[in-house]
């Protein structure tokens, strides 16, 4: 009777490890005031134009390089424009930052869909994380861009 449980046990522990381990094919939703929501899939963001940067970050150890697409581009492919003065932006366990569209440039911030060349597992801060260069330059290492460098990334939604 013992040794089932053990059994049963083991088996729900290597599976449920194995899930949360690898990466899962979540889309990222755009919601917009008046059109149905967006939602890309990773081949989608990778079939976008892409940058990529290394930096250190204060939640990885060294030097990492990012790579995934502008939020600018995803902004204009969802056609969020001047009409707009701020973007939501919800993780997948509702964790939600605010950014002014004024402050979002060409080529920075990006939504990073890989560290090191890999895609990011939920686990690792994946699938979508808001990252900025922030060795680059002293204006992307303040609180407000700490704050918003959100991971686990699942929503951006205009906000009011």
């Amino acid at each position: 009777m013992f040794r089932p449980t053990i059994t049963i046990l083991l088996a729900l522990t290597l599976t449920a490890g194995n899930a949360t381990s690898q990466p899962l094919d979540i889309p990222l939703v755009i919601a917009t005031k008046d059109d149905a929501p967006l939602h890309l899939d990773l081949a989608d963001l990778d079939a976008m134009p892409q940058e990529s940067f290394v930096t250190g970050t204060l939640w990885t150890e060294g030097e990492t390089r990012f790579s995934g697409v502008p939020l600018a581009v995803l902004l204009d492919q969802a056609g969020i424009g001047d009409d707009a003065t701020r973007i939501a932006l919800v993780a997948l366990n509702d964790y939600k930052v605010e950014i002014p569209l004024d402050e979002i440039e060409d080529t920075r911030p990006i939504v990073a869909t890989r560290m090191d060349g890999k895609v990011m597992a939920v686990r690792d801060k994946g699938p979508y994380w808001l990252v900025y260069p922030y060795d680059e330059d002293t204006r992307y290492r303040t609180e407000a861009i700490y704050a918003r460098s959100i991971w686990q990334l699942g929503q951006l939604r205009v906000s009011e």
